[in-house]
């Protein structure tokens, strides 16, 4: 069996013999590509003459399949019908996405972890929230190789004539105008289990819809697709607060989603941490990761806050009052 680096080269050298004519011609070569949390991973890029732009095709799901019994010619002929089906989305005008009229209402944040991205983030203009990052995309919408979207970076925003807070007023903006899910996380599990309707009588359904001990929501968007940028939404955190009686926790599922708990004396931040880390290393894939802390919306401030931190600032506003009252004291006598 080959090693990965065997893999993508015997790919990349006999790809060409599995495409159309047409790709005769066209340039073949791989590339490391940074993604989120700098996870790295290699794409095979297969441009024709004419194009000045080509769709990464990611080899390392490939490898995996390939380790997992499939024959390289299975793979090859994969590869290249996802090669001439994405053509379409190839033929995307390049001057589109560096004129702002045209993209600005197609901006979108997406939230990522900031300490895990240091690579990815070097080039890309992102706003600061605790650990994690707001940076900006443009959407593309869907096409043969999924949703497309393309990263803003320094450059592409100088080009612009914008700023960092321009665009994520403009990106917030737009996430005020998207579909944002909020829904119990009974309702969550009943539609992935039940995609096409709920039979009658089912028990897996008769036990889903009993009454929750505990109230769990999800928050994401329609697509399910980098949806905790959602908390970045007052309006909805204000709705869900206002809902749930003030404070709420908020724990990272993933960049996809996040879920949401009734603040109570009962919530232990050192046990939800616990359980996030869990979760991330045995249920999440690497690049969703989006942090290993929990969250405290703050109704008083609207804000989102570490629940780690909070209790920092809660202990050093108490140790302040005390020293404040001591002074006091001491000003009476």
């Amino acid at each position: 069996m080959m090693d990965f680096d065997e893999f993508k080269e015997k790919v990349k050298d006999n790809i060409k013999s599995y495409l159309p004519m047409q790709y005769e011609k066209a340039n073949v070569s791989l590339q490391s590509v940074v993604k989120n949390n700098d996870v790295q991973l290699t794409g095979l890029m297969i441009r024709l003459e004419e194009n000045n732009i080509a769709p990464f095709i990611y080899l390392d799901h490939y490898y995996e399949q390939y380790q997992n019994g499939m024959e390289l010619p299975d793979i090859m002929k994969d590869i290249a019908e996802l090669r001439v089906s994405s053509e379409q989305s190839v033929k995307l005008d390049i001057s589109r996405i560096t004129d702002f009229n045209q993209v600005k209402d197609n901006i979108i944040c997406k939230l990522i972890n900031g300490d895990m991205n240091e690579e990815y983030l070097a080039d890309k203009p992102y706003t600061q929230i605790e650990d994690m990052a707001v940076i900006y995309v443009i959407d593309l919408g869907s096409g043969a190789e999924g949703h497309m979207s393309s990263p803003i970076t320094y450059d592409l925003m100088k080009r612009y004539g914008v700023d960092t807070q321009m665009l994520h007023e403009i990106a917030i903006h737009n996430l005020a105008k998207s579909e944002i899910v909020f829904k119990s996380m009974k309702d969550a599990l009943m539609e992935i289990m039940f995609p096409d309707g709920v039979p009658e009588e089912d028990p897996l359904a008769e036990i889903l819809s009993a009454e929750d001990e505990i109230p769990m929501y999800v928050l994401s968007n329609a697509e399910k697709l980098n949806g905790a940028a959602s908390v970045l939404d007052k309006d909805t955190m204000e709705t869900i607060s206002e809902m749930l009686g003030g404070d709420f926790v908020v724990i990272p599922s993933s960049i996809h989603e996040v879920i949401i708990l009734p603040m109570d004396d009962n919530v232990d931040k050192d046990e939800l941490e616990g359980i996030i880390r869990e979760v991330n290393t045995g249920q999440v894939a690497p690049e969703e990761r989006l942090s290993y802390h929990a969250y405290q919306y703050d109704s008083g401030k609207h804000a989102l806050m570490r629940m780690d931190k909070k209790e920092e600032l809660a202990i050093q506003q108490q140790q302040d009052n005390q020293q404040n009252n001591h002074m006091h004291t001491r000003r009476s006598r």
